[in-house]
């Protein structure tokens, strides 16, 4: 939801960069001889980027497999062209953002959707990105100087899965991990190398249905994606330095549910190319059923006018991108049309009943992170207070819900109680609770779960800063501008926890700034994060109403 579940990705090397005065070194990939085409003074670290990882999506390999790259081009590359897969931005995005300003505010009780739509009726249409290109397969890779001129050390790595609800996002949006590595370059480690990989977004990595099969194409290949960027890692990433038995992945919202994907990838009969995990604020909703599916591949093929995959893979990328957009821009409010699907092979089954049944990469470490308030992002404003408008919103979203299982989410799970028996007190509290859990919460509960029970290390936090809305943490973890001694030390916080388990494998460690993690453990402990305040508390997601999503019922 991404992907899922906007709007962040990982990495970003344009800002804090410099030309290094010394000669920029190069790497022999086999395939091309790469060259770093910036020094980060700040942490000390070559930038290689824009690294293809795999042949060009292009002719008979769209909405296919990706394929690692062939052959090998001559002279030294430089990664000088920045490259973005193909995006598409929802409508309800804009309303979305305003409505998230009035929460911050505490003022929703008088946010005027009527008023706002027009607002935004007015606003010109977002300008495309001149780096858009289907030849988007690309990764880069940040390298502390001191790890690759010393490449027999074998230095930790971090390998970031972007967010933006499977269908927007890049390896560029978050800005330079400065903190997250500074953090990583200790008295007994040099530091983390940071890679971040793009991935096929929307209908150009998530169509499926029977139909698009039939006709030789692949579902999930955005998850392929990223499978063939990890893979890449592991067969690459000791000429930068790097240890690949020590990688660690990371990943927000979309980011966060592709995470999901790869520990469960082929029901965990297959081992997964990383060892441990942190996933954040994991978005996932999948699209259910074959029907939906179906739906959204017909509907991409009339807006292109065609009525087969080999005329959609006969076009021209222009009017790809465009009926992409369009489709996209259509989604209900909290909805992306396209997103990860059960294929039965490497998404055999749903990912939180994977989880359940043990079927999932169970060496994986994992710290699971995520915010109080989730679900406010995609809670439509002009739904929540009217109970009839709020279930269609959840059942366009879920349209294989039953009428029987509605019923009982939103008379048995969560019932129009606001006397304080319940985890809300009012309407939009109880609305963002339904969507949280359905799409973020019980996702990540499931996992830490299995985890815990297999006896391997889990850990989670939850941060309750207000506004806690999905993707607030991230100011802490990738800060740019001025910033308040408070959010510094929340800062600091985060990047402690993150490079203990990033070196090592154990966040547990107070830190300098006076928090620790527990274990998950048998009483369910995560740490809370709270204005000047950390707190070890039972997780919240440990619940009935999780108990229920996990089982997935509805699909």
């Amino acid at each position: 939801m991404k992907s899922t579940l906007p709007f962040f990705s990982w990495l970003a090397l344009v800002n804090g960069t410099t030309v290094h005065k010394q000669p920029l070194p190069t790497v022999d990939l086999g395939y091309q001889v790469h060259r770093a085409i910036s020094f980060d003074e700040t942490i000390k670290a070559y930038n290689f980027t824009n690294i293809p990882f795999a042949e060009p999506p292009l002719g008979s390999l769209r909405f296919n497999a990706p394929v690692p790259p062939k052959g090998r081009k001559s002279g030294i590359q430089d990664g000088s062209v920045g490259k973005v897969c193909p995006q598409a931005f929802p409508n309800w995005l804009a309303m979305s953002s305003v409505f998230m300003t009035a929460f911050t505010a505490n003022q929703t009780s008088s946010f005027n959707v009527t008023q706002t739509q027009e607002l935004l009726s007015q606003l010109p249409p977002q300008a495309p990105d001149g780096r858009t290109t289907e030849d988007c397969l690309v990764l880069d890779v940040l390298v502390p100087q001191k790890v690759f001129d010393a490449k027999r050390s074998k230095g930790s790595k971090g390998a970031p899965v972007l967010g933006g609800g499977y269908i927007l996002g890049d390896k560029t949006m978050m800005g330079v991990p400065d903190g997250v590595m500074a953090a990583t370059q200790t008295k007994s480690s040099d530091g983390a190398i940071w890679v971040a990989m793009n991935y096929r977004l929307g209908a150009f990595g998530f169509l499926s249905g029977p139909t698009f099969l039939e006709q030789g194409g692949v579902a999930n290949a955005g998850l392929l994606d990223q499978r063939l960027a990890l893979e890449w890692v592991q067969k690459n990433i000791h000429l930068f330095g790097g240890d690949p038995d020590n990688v660690t992945v990371m990943g927000v919202s979309a980011g966060g549910g592709s995470i999901m994907h790869q520990i469960t990838a082929y029901g965990g009969q297959k081992p997964a190319p990383f060892r441990r995990a942190i996933p954040q604020s994991a978005g996932l909703v999948p699209v259910p059923g074959n029907k939906k599916a179906e739906q959204a591949f017909d509907g991409f093929l009339e807006l292109l006018n065609v009525t087969t995959l080999a005329e959609a893979r006969a076009l021209p990328s222009a009017k790809l991108i465009a009926a992409n957009a369009k489709q996209v821009g259509a989604a209900p409010y909290g909805g992306f049309v396209h997103g990860p699907t059960v294929d039965g092979a490497f998404v055999p089954g749903m990912p939180s009943k994977l989880f359940l049944q043990g079927a999932f990469a169970k060496d994986i470490e994992i710290i699971s992170t995520f915010n109080a308030n989730e679900g406010v992002l995609f809670t439509d404003p002009a739904a929540y207070n009217d109970d009839t408008l709020f279930r269609k919103q959840i059942q366009d979203i879920f349209t294989t819900l039953s009428g029987d299982d509605a019923d009982f989410i939103f008379e048995t799970l969560y019932p129009t109680k606001y006397d304080g028996s319940m985890p809300y007190t009012n309407s939009l509290g109880r609305a963002q609770l339904v969507i949280a859990e359905a799409s973020i919460f019980c996702n990540q509960n499931a996992m830490v779960k299995a985890a815990q029970k297999q006896g391997v290390a889990a850990f989670a936090f939850q941060n309750s800063i207000w506004p806690a809305i999905h993707g607030s943490d991230q100011r802490y973890l990738f800060p740019s501008g001025p910033t308040t001694a408070a959010a510094s030390q929340v800062s600091g916080v985060m990047w402690d926890i993150i490079a203990g388990f990033v070196n090592n494998g154990s966040p547990i460690k107070p830190p300098a700034h006076g928090a620790s993690i527990p274990a998950y453990g048998q009483k369910d402990s995560i740490l809370n994060l709270r204005d000047n305040a950390y707190s070890v508390i039972r997780d919240p997601t440990t619940n009935e109403r999780c108990d229920w999503w996990q089982k997935a019922l509805y699909y």
